[in-house]
């Protein structure tokens, strides 16, 4: 597969732009956005470069066939035209994930079964050995998705969600997703700052997701690296040769990215358990040496105790509760916040995710912009800040 082949990238809604421009730094062409994705063209290792480096993607996908299907025979056809003995083999195992509904095929799951019934009999039929079903690591995960009667197959080359790095060891209530992560620390301009070695500090770290996700930036850190597999590991098609040498690329990048680290990257949490996660997860990724962490409550936050020398960036998703009551609590933790930053941060910039912006005003800081985001289903925005005596609210500045 060198020559040239369309591919589809999913990721969270919002998140598109971002992706569009990162898939075009891998070498994508002939790009376009669509909702919740990315279309693109590329040869094979274009794909398998996607899988191992995107840090926006949720998954990679190869399309086979489009087709209408307007109910669930004409859905069993249309599977039915696809040589499936050209992407697994006859006792190898699969499974299908199917997204979407029309009038007719109204139970994703039956869709599914549809779609599994058909390149099970296929094959069944043509070799007289039987695929079977594996929900864990199957040898081919295939994505079917239905939109107005048109269902569209595709080979899903991720497997896992790519958002899942393999270092969330021991993932908290509610932990933000390591995409997610990704895309405010590029809203942010972290990439650039980590080249001025400018610190990064989150005082609101949990389970160190933003932190750990910084540290694989600003060291060249492949976010697939420490993933065990992907969903073209035992594909027919799966050219090892390739994968081998991007992998060994990738290897190589990260050892000159840590030589030329010199970032401080550092974060605290008021809470004992989230700190114990975070250590976990940043000794899962090998990065001990680099990304530190300890407990600590927003309102004594003091860039001295961190041993930050310079100003840098804040990057935080502070807790913005999903109820009345909880949010009635937090008052006083922006409050606090706000009071060490006016304190404690002049001259630093500040991103913010938050699913109640009205919280924010309790900073007594003015953002300069914002970006919309979903953290789930949650929508949220991204507020950034200069943290100056000029971005103050009036009675935060003496004034009457």
């Amino acid at each position: 597969m060198n020559t040239p082949t369309k591919f589809f990238a999913t990721c969270p809604k919002n998140l598109e732009g971002l992706l569009e421009d990162e898939l075009i730094s891998l070498g994508a062409s002939e790009t376009k956005q669509t909702v919740a994705g990315v279309n693109f063209t590329g040869d094979l290792a274009l794909a398998y470069r996607a899988c191992l480096w995107s840090r926006l993607a949720n998954r990679i996908l190869l399309p086979l066939s489009t087709f209408n299907a307007e109910d669930a025979d004409a859905l069993y056809d249309g599977i039915n035209k696809i040589n499936w003995l050209e992407h697994l083999n006859p006792e190898g195992s699969l499974v299908v994930d199917f997204a979407g509904v029309s009038e007719e095929i109204n139970n994703s799951h039956f869709g599914a079964l549809r779609v599994k019934d058909a390149i099970v009999d296929q094959i069944r039929e043509r070799t007289g050995k039987r695929p079977s079903i594996d929900k864990e690591k199957p040898d081919l995960r295939v994505n079917l998705y239905l939109y107005h009667e048109i269902a569209t197959v595709s080979v899903d080359l991720s497997g896992d969600s790519l958002h899942r790095r393999a270092y969330r060891t021991c993932p908290g209530a509610a932990p933000l997703k390591e995409n997610l992560a990704a895309a405010i620390l590029y809203r942010s301009k972290w990439p650039q700052l980590a080249k001025l070695n400018k610190p990064l500090f989150d005082p609101m770290c949990g389970s160190g997701t933003i932190l750990i996700e910084a540290a694989m930036i600003a060291q060249d850190y492949a976010p697939g690296l420490l993933r065990e597999s992907f969903g073209f590991t035992s594909w027919i098609k799966h050219d090892r040769k390739v994968w081998e040498k991007l992998l060994t690329e990738a290897k190589v990048r990260h050892k000159v990215g840590k030589q030329n680290f010199s970032a401080t990257i550092c974060g605290c949490d008021v809470d004992l358990e989230a700190i114990s996660m975070a250590e976990s997860h940043i000794a899962s990724a090998s990065l001990e040496k680099v990304v530190k962490v300890t407990t600590g409550e927003v309102k004594y936050i003091n860039p001295a105790e961190y041993h930050l020398e310079q100003p840098g960036i804040i990057v935080t998703n502070p807790p913005y509760g999903e109820r009345l009551q909880d949010v009635e609590s937090l008052h006083e933790l922006y409050s606090d916040f706000g009071k060490a930053l006016r304190e404690n941060f002049i001259n630093w910039e500040m991103a913010m995710l938050v699913g109640n912006p009205d919280l924010g005003k309790n900073m007594g800081i003015r953002s300069h912009k914002s970006y919309n985001f979903f953290n789930g289903t949650i929508p949220c925005k991204l507020l950034m800040f200069r943290i100056s005596p000029e971005m103050f609210w009036r009675e935060y500045k003496g004034e009457k």
